[in-house]
């Protein structure tokens, strides 16, 4: 969110509109890791779309709040920011390893160099350091988010988060990992519980017990934090993340969707391969090889697939989904103003 205003905006557009407002564009199926809790298949061979394709997507796409770029690892792609500025956004998240900093480095000069929006790197980082990087499979990942944040953290119109992925192989060292990167000095520390199937069958979450438990331990910590963007901003975000939390456990619990999801109304989700689908946990419904965005949109398929997740035969708790769940929802607003953690 880089305003209130640029958000309340959003909301207006997409409430008189209906437009989409957030794309999660993968950029490739490519990735130098292996990590024991991704639920990407990354052994089974997929062609990544050439930029053309993606030239064309953001000419088709309308402007939008959130681009959420993913992978693989988005940096081994060489014309990621030709990728990024073929779309009108006023937000780009890009997520990473931290391997291939200089890499990392002369794409966003890029991008700077042609757009002022806002530029969201997203760190991994899953434990202390021994285990992040058994989790990782990489010895020596941990210095280089470090090495990553260090190269990052000065650059005018980015902002530098911490990414971590709760399960029950990290979930003991979750409260030392908030306090040693609060201490580092990132913008902020986003935590959010497993999703999806991982390849790994033997990763999952602790009970939502154990969770709410830690939930308690986790927003002192996070309520440090102000954004970076003004008093009602970081209000409402310290809020959404309350909101998220709380909603996600109840989902787990409760086995349904505990609000409405607007997966495939105010998002769509595009694979490095060209698959389209609603939201990253479901089937795709369409490839962009074969036809426009809009051709897929309108679909009988995609269509249904959105009627299904109207129809409440799908729940989770994929935090992308539930960020545009919740903001573009009015009935939410209440809890965005007030929230505590059950």
């Amino acid at each position: 969110m880089s305003n209130p205003l640029a958000m309340a905006n959003s909301i207006g557009s997409y409430l008189v509109s209906r437009k989409m407002q957030h794309m999660i564009v993968h950029v490739t199926n490519a990735c130098n890791f292996r990590c024991d809790h991704c639920f990407v298949d990354f052994e089974t061979s997929k062609r990544d779309l050439k930029l053309p394709y993606y030239q064309k997507l953001g000419s088709e796409s309308p402007p939008l709040m959130w681009l959420d770029i993913g992978g693989g690892e988005p940096f081994l792609r060489k014309d990621l920011a030709d990728i990024v500025l073929s779309f009108d956004s006023k937000i780009v998240h890009v997520p990473t390893n931290g391997s291939l900093i200089p890499q990392m480095l002369k794409q966003i000069e890029k991008i700077q160099a042609h757009s002022d929006r806002e530029i969201i790197i997203g760190l991994s980082l899953d434990g202390l350091q021994e285990t992040h990087d058994t989790i990782r499979k990489q010895p020596g990942n941990w210095d280089q988010i470090w090495d990553a944040f260090a190269a990052l953290r000065d650059i005018d119109g980015v902002s530098v988060k911490v990414c971590t992925v709760i399960h029950k192989g990290n979930y003991d060292e979750i409260i030392p990992l908030m306090e040693e990167v609060y201490a580092r000095g990132v913008d902020f520390h986003s935590v959010i519980l497993l999703r999806g199937t991982p390849l790994n069958k033997a990763v999952h979450l602790p009970s939502t017990d154990a969770l709410r438990e830690l939930g308690r331990k986790m927003f002192p910590i996070l309520e440090r934090y102000d954004y970076g963007k003004g008093t009602l901003s970081a209000h409402l975000l310290r809020n959404f993340h309350r909101f998220l939390w709380n909603t996600s456990l109840k989902t787990i619990d409760e086995e349904r969707q505990v609000i409405p999801c607007l997966a495939g109304q105010s998002q769509v989700v595009v694979w490095g391969d060209g698959q389209v689908a609603s939201c990253e946990l479901l089937p795709s419904v369409g490839d962009l090889k074969e036809q426009s965005l809009g051709e897929i949109i309108a679909s009988d398929r995609f269509q249904q697939q959105v009627e299904d997740i109207k129809q409440d035969r799908c729940h989770c708790t994929h935090n992308c989904a539930m960020l545009d769940s919740i903001f573009y929802n009015p009935s939410n607003l209440p809890q965005l103003m007030y929230q505590r953690v059950s």
